[in-house]
């Protein structure tokens, strides 16, 4: 399964390319068909900021309820880790990928 490059419309990005990509402020990847950057559009920055933020939140909650280090440690790196993973998946699958507006 290939995704779609915005530019040329041919499918030349594998899911794991397409996550790799970066953001919006990122340089992005070459399409292997035209050889236009590419790089996960708004909807990708948006739902990493959400779930940064959740995460966040979740380590702040969990640093002041929490006494014991161990638990600190494990409910608090998880809420980082799980939304580093969700959003690795949400552009490897869902993120429409746009041309690069930064240039090399």
């Amino acid at each position: 399964m290939k995704h779609i490059c915005p530019h040329c419309g041919k499918p030349s990005f594998t899911p794991v390319q397409k996550a790799l990509c970066g953001g919006l402020s990122s340089s992005g990847k070459p399409c292997q068909e035209c050889g236009v950057r590419c790089v996960n559009g708004k909807a990708s920055l948006i739902v990493n900021s959400v779930l940064r933020l959740i995460a966040f939140i979740m380590v702040i909650v969990v640093y002041f309820v929490h006494t014991n280090l161990m638990q600190v440690l494990i409910f608090g790196v998880g809420p980082l880790v799980a939304a580093y993973i969700l959003g690795f998946l949400f552009d490897m699958f869902f993120g429409k990928l746009v041309e690069a507006i930064k240039r090399v």
